[in-house]
């Protein structure tokens, strides 16, 4: 399922929540106790409140420190277990205008609506048992209103609740490092590897929204994944097999439905420029993912880089013709950078439709390769730098030096992308769209931000002058989480 639209809102019961925590608890204690324990004096007002769960006399008492820490914690002494409770939620307003052309369906239905909606809303417990496994549930509440597109009439899709990651990890396996099995990312591109909650922009770029690991299921896919670091954390390498949910059909479950339909998924990066103490990184990669296609066909579709109401800008499928594929390729090259207050990013990917053909018709004369990259730079203007976490190769948390309130104003970042996709090729005419996003940040603290982003897209469709035009777009994203 795409990320975008409007998503009706689902609430979780406190009856659910009450017994996710008596679970919680109960699974620490090795066995009730024979007797209930006698009543603790009161204890002393504490930035750490503690919680004591009885044990029988032969075993020690566990204790937990709750805490906040992005989100509620508990946590025992020693690590060796803890609970954590959070969620995010990114509400975005838009507002367009494009070239006449572009505008209205033939209908006069505005292709192009000013509009608000709830981007993300979801809630995640995370947690360790025992060390060496963890586990995390992070579910999507808003999964409603998807618009179709330019070229054909809107139309809306209603989904339940759904997962966005349902997976155990093993950790400390020998060789392998952490073995990973659930609904997952598959491990490609750094921005798709990016948490939401870290976006430099409100929009990932052209290159992930096109990308087949992307189209469905919030972009996560069923499947098993070892990961781990090489050279004191300064190399990272990930592999695993994956089961596709669907690349032309909704499968919202974390499930796929049908014969084959797998990928293989692989990606390393490395750190040949590492000084943490000096804020200064560079960070190189690339990855690659071989994908058998849902049910032999092949959907690549690019949405706008501001997104509260158009469906796909760029679509290689529509009701009719539909782009047919024994197999697809995906080759991504990536590079990252740090010097104090500077962010550096750019990103190139490749796809190669592999047999391909056209509503089954005897293939085309020649292979599909679809391309597209980024490049991105911003400043934060009060001085603070984007950290980076080796431990999964990615951008981390930003930290305010003074937050909002706190005898400051936060922390502000300005920047630019440039940001193209071609889905013409061999036949096959999806279009390009050239694109240019100036985005302002403004960092609350470490969970709160406002963002700020001005968009001009140049979309081409062929030799169609009504396919051609230009679209201007003004978001503004308020986003939290815990």
């Amino acid at each position: 399922m795409p990320e975008s639209g409007r998503r009706p809102a689902r609430f979780v019961s406190p009856v659910l929540l009450a017994a996710l925590l008596t679970g919680f608890a109960a699974a620490q204690s090795p066995e009730p106790a024979s007797a209930p324990a006698a009543a603790a004096p009161p204890a002393e007002k504490s930035a750490s409140p503690t919680a004591t769960l009885t044990a029988p006399p032969s075993a020690q008492p566990i204790t937990f420190e709750a805490s906040w820490k992005n989100g509620l914690t508990f946590q025992t002494k020693d690590k060796a277990f803890n609970w954590h409770v959070g969620g995010v939620v990114q509400y975005d307003a838009a507002w367009y205008s494009a070239s006449p052309n572009l505008q209205d369906f033939p209908d006069g239905t505005n292709r192009f609506p000013d509009g608000t909606a709830v981007r993300r809303g979801r809630i995640r417990s995370e947690g360790v048992m025992y060390s060496n496994v963890e586990f995390i549930l992070e579910l999507e509440f808003f999964n409603g209103f998807v618009p179709e597109g330019l070229d054909r009439t809107p139309a809306t899709t209603s989904l339940p609740v759904s997962p966005t990651e349902a997976f155990v990890t093993l950790a400390d396996v020998p060789f392998l490092g952490h073995v990973r099995i659930g609904n997952q990312k598959e491990p490609y591109s750094l921005e798709h590897m990016n948490s939401a909650r870290y976006l430099e922009f409100m929009e990932r770029s052209f290159n992930f929204d096109a990308s087949p690991t992307s189209a469905f299921n919030n972009a996560r896919n069923p499947g098993i994944c070892a990961f781990r670091t090489w050279c004191e954390e300064r190399v990272w390498s990930s592999v695993g097999m994956f089961k596709t949910v669907g690349s032309t059909v909704a499968q919202p479950f974390g499930f796929g439905l049908g014969d084959g339909e797998y990928s293989v998924t692989g990606r390393i990066t490395g750190l040949p420029v590492w000084k943490p103490d000096e804020q200064t990184y560079v960070s190189l990669g690339g990855a690659m993912s071989h994908r058998d296609p849902d049910d032999g066909r092949a959907r690549f579709r690019v949405r706008d880089s501001v997104r509260s109401a158009p469906g796909p800008l760029l679509n290689t499928i529509t009701s009719t013709p539909i782009l047919n594929a024994d197999s697809i390729d995906l080759y991504n090259l990536e590079s990252a950078a740090v010097y104090g207050r500077w962010t550096y990013a750019g990103e190139y990917q490749a796809i190669v439709v592999n047999g391909a053909s056209v509503d089954k018709k005897p293939p085309l004369t020649g292979t599909p390769c679809f391309q597209g990259y980024y490049v991105e730079v911003l400043c934060f203007l009060t001085g603070e730098s984007r950290p980076w976490d080796p431990k999964l190769s990615r951008f981390n948390r930003v930290i305010p030096k003074k937050n909002f309130g706190d005898d400051g104003w936060g922390a502000w970042e300005l920047g630019v992308r440039y940001n193209t996709i071609n889905l013409t090729d061999a036949g096959v005419t999806g279009g390009r769209l050239r694109d240019v996003t100036v985005g302002l940040n403004w960092y609350w603290n470490p969970n709160a931000k406002l963002q700020f982003n001005y968009d001009y897209t140049y979309r081409d469709r062929g030799t169609n002058p009504l396919a051609k035009g230009q679209i201007h777009a003004f978001g503004t994203r308020l986003s939290y989480d815990f």
